[in-house]
């Protein structure tokens, strides 16, 4: 479950654009179509600036991940870190941690591979983004 804060940072709670305009009119559309756009690009999702360390190598298991910051970090193989923006690229839905070697999105399943964030299946027509990373010790830090 979410917090407001977490939920708000989502955007989960914006409308389409199609429901907002049949739904609720044009007229007081317009302004709550650009509350909804607004900071919602990728680059806005993903807050961890470089140089941030995102997560220690322990709290990474093999083959799975976690998400910190709007980024993904991921253990595909034991000592192996790469990290994804964890954003679909389907609707701006933040994807949750691998299981079973498989990225979902909660919002639409699209699926993605854990080694290289490829698209599986779905309809997000691209993989994740990559995000450079580098381990510093225990730290695993946005390059």
């Amino acid at each position: 479950m979410y917090d407001g804060q977490e939920f708000l940072r989502d955007k989960r709670w914006c409308l389409s654009r199609r429901t907002l305009l049949t739904g609720a009119g044009a007229l007081g559309a317009a302004g709550l179509l650009s509350a909804c756009g607004a900071g919602d690009s990728s680059a806005d999702r993903t807050a961890a600036a470089p140089g941030t360390v995102l997560a220690h190598t322990g709290d990474v298991p093999v083959g799975g991940g976690t998400v910190v910051d709007g980024v993904l970090v991921v253990q595909a193989e034991a000592g192996t870190f790469t990290a994804y923006d964890a954003t679909c690229p389907h609707q701006g839905v933040r994807v949750g941690a691998p299981r079973d070697g498989v990225i979902t999105c909660p919002a639409h399943n699209s699926t993605f591979a854990v080694g290289d964030g490829s698209r599986l299946g779905g309809p997000a027509t691209r993989g994740l983004t990559e995000i450079p990373v580098r381990v510093d010790g225990t730290d695993i830090v946005r390059a």
